[in-house]
């Protein structure tokens, strides 16, 4: 959560490990960060949304304790309203039952107005103490109409303007709602999930979670998952401001991106300033040159960061995983038993597709653990889930859950083979109006340790293990799990290497003397795979470290190989769309319809979060004859062997 007070100094509300409440004071040559509550543990527990009163007083939703409290000006902490207990009661403060709120806004009248999440309602906390319910209902839904007679799913932000109309992001809907002064819901955007821009119902969102309004009814919303900040007209006009997809870049507007961008304030400028969440910054946007189409190509939209964030590696900002998963030193697999090895059949930076399509549509973003249907999947760290909406695709195959840096996909999340509720504590029901279930959720701030069940095993029969942000993802082998042994090394197939017109992916066949003749600008494709102790046989794996090196027909470097060009790495996970960088075509696994097979692109760099088009220029090498020798490494350092690893190559010259 975000807000400014009187003297224009930022506060946060800091939700993650830290639960504590910042000020960011910005002066003319330095931004001081101070911690203004909160330093002493347990005072805060996941605190969100963040008011300033006129006196000064700061509120806050502190979210997984289940209150609404006061930091005064002298710096005592109180609470306003919630007995503690996760729940929904109206009534005076101390009795008042609230489930997980995180949106909190201050009216003009000096009333206190809270998304209460998990309770799918608006409430108010009137100037004498007393809990009342604006708008919702006791079922999740979509529904317009006035005060009770409307249906939320987990509001998460509101705001409110200078006439009391409550603005309200529905996380849950991926809509905005309004409530008027006489209590009447409309919905003003979205409904859809996707980030489309347009009017009313054509606009979508995906998971809005801050909102704030402008003294001349301007609203500025963040949309959690998709990364972009957007803005909505008093026409009802939505527009991009800011962002594209789920990263980390400074610049003009939609080539900035944002990771899980969640609170969002403006001051006494106009500048915006948002929670950039998953990089652990706050950010700054700032209106340069302003003209009527904030959404051109000529975007007056200028990301800056503001503070924080821990490491740039290759233009990608990232936490401190590795360090941080290596103190840990636990390493522990998501099946019982958890110090043990299992089998693995699937590994970080595998071609993969959308079942039915084509095999190259993404990289295999962790590793796949195989179990039995029904199974429990264990939590591996202990964590805390940070997002208000952190798992996805109930029911569906995809179904995961995201708590902390550790992703826990194909699972029934909190749900057991017979799809009953596990632990009431963690996971709720969501029910609708006819009383179906049609979802579970899981609280923002609840905790997870080590070997806690997170659900249990689809008809995958496996749990897929994802360590990191969507725009870090790293491998989880290098976090060497319990008991894994590594002993085989990868393989090359017999005439697995092949040389391709690097302008027409022509592949070169003409023989002389027993050597393949290349000429030009050329890439390089190596049929390799892997494999590990304790899997069946036939399984294949990708490899996690492919180059190559041009030799001389007498098996010395060629100059300028001096030493290998270990192109591809899959220590950090590029982007999706950079699939076909790694792999040619006839890629894919067998569950997408294809053998499995990994034809690496080696003349391709895709390394350490980054990935772009490469070739080997032959007219830099005197004509004549050469070996094309591949390098194919696992993780444990096992390296491919064998005259498979060498293709005879004839250059000549164009």
């Amino acid at each position: 959560g975000l807000a400014f007070d009187g003297r224009d100094n930022l506060i946060v509300a800091e939700g993650g490990a830290g639960n504590r409440i910042r000020r960011i004071t910005r002066g003319k040559t330095e931004t001081k960060v101070e911690t203004i509550a909160g330093a002493e543990p347990g005072q805060f527990d996941t605190p969100s949304g963040i008011a300033v009163a006129k006196n000064g007083d700061i509120l806050v939703a502190d979210t997984a304790n289940n209150r609404i409290r006061k930091i005064r000006r002298d710096g005592r902490v109180d609470t306003v309203a919630g007995s503690g207990e996760p729940g929904f009661k109206d009534g005076p403060a101390a009795t008042a039952q609230f489930d997980g709120p995180i949106g909190l806004a201050i009216d003009p009248a000096g009333n206190i107005i809270v998304a209460d999440a998990y309770n799918d309602r608006i409430r108010r906390i009137s100037t004498d103490g007393t809990v009342s319910t604006i708008a919702g209902e006791e079922t999740p839904g979509i529904k317009d109409g006035l005060g009770e007679a409307s249906l939320f799913d987990t509001p998460c932000g509101v705001a409110v303007d200078l006439h009391g109309s409550i603005f309200i992001a529905d996380t849950g809907n991926n809509a905005i709602r309004r409530i008027a002064p006489d209590g009447a819901v409309t919905t003003l955007a979205g409904g859809l999930r996707s980030h489309e821009d347009g009017t009313g119902a054509e606009a979508g969102f995906y998971h809005p979670v801050g909102i704030v309004v402008t003294h001349d009814g301007f609203l500025f919303v963040t949309d959690e998952a998709s990364g972009c900040i957007r803005r909505i007209t008093p026409e009802g006009e939505v527009t991009t401001i800011a962002g594209s997809r789920p990263g980390f870049e400074n610049g003009p507007g939609g080539r900035a991106r944002f990771n899980g961008p969640s609170g969002i304030a403006i001051d006494g400028k106009g500048t915006l300033y948002v929670a950039d969440t998953r990089n652990c910054l706050i950010r700054k946007i700032a209106l340069v040159n302003p003209v009527e189409s904030p959404s051109s190509n000529e975007t007056p939209i200028l990301i800056q960061p503001l503070t924080g964030g821990e490491s740039q590696v290759d233009g990608a900002l990232i936490p401190k995983l590795d360090d941080y998963l290596r103190e840990v030193k636990s390493n522990l697999w998501p099946l019982y038993p958890q110090d043990k090895a299992h089998e693995i059949p699937g590994v970080f930076g595998e071609a993969r597709g959308a079942f039915g399509g084509i095999a190259l549509d993404h990289l295999h973003s962790g590793i796949d653990i195989r179990g039995a249907m029904g199974e429990s999947a264990l939590s591996v760290l202990s964590e805390k889930i940070s997002s208000p909406i952190p798992n996805w695709d109930f029911g569906g195959s995809g179904e995961g859950i995201q708590a902390g840096l550790v992703s826990y996909i194909h699972v029934r999340i909190g749900r057991d083979k017979t799809n009953r509720i596990i632990d009431e504590k963690k996971f709720k029901e969501k029910i609708d109006e006819s009383g179906t279930i049609i979802g579970v959720r899981v609280r923002r701030g609840t905790r997870f340790d080590v070997g806690d069940v997170v659900g249990t095993l689809n008809s995958l029969n496996h749990v897929h293990l994802n360590y990191g942000p969507w725009n870090a993802q790293t491998n989880p082998i290098m976090f060497p799990l319990a008991e894994l042994r590594d002993t085989i090394p990868p393989s090359i197939e017999p005439n697995g290497i092949e040389v391709v017109a690097a302008d027409s992916g022509a592949p070169f066949k003409e023989k002389r003397g027993g050597r393949i003749v290349i000429s030009g600008d050329v890439d390089i494709i190596a049929a390799t795979y892997d494999r590990i102790d304790g899997n069946i046989r036939s399984r294949k794996l990708g490899v996690y470290r492919i180059g190559y090196q041009i030799l001389t027909e007498n098996r010395a470097p060629a100059p300028g190989f001096e030493q290998p060009l270990m192109n591809i790495e899959f220590s950090r996970l590029p982007s999706n769309d950079s699939a076909s960088l790694v792999y040619a075509v006839g890629s894919g696994v067998s569950a997408y319809g294809t053998p499995t097979r990994f034809r690496y692109i080696v003349t391709n760099r895709v390394r350490g979060g980054e990935a772009r088009d490469g070739v080997l220029r032959t007219s830099l090498l005197r004509p004549g004859d050469y070996r094309i020798k591949i390098i194919a490494e696992d993780y444990a350092g096992n390296r491919a062997t064998g005259a498979s690893t060498e293709l005879r190559i004839r250059i000549v010259s164009t």
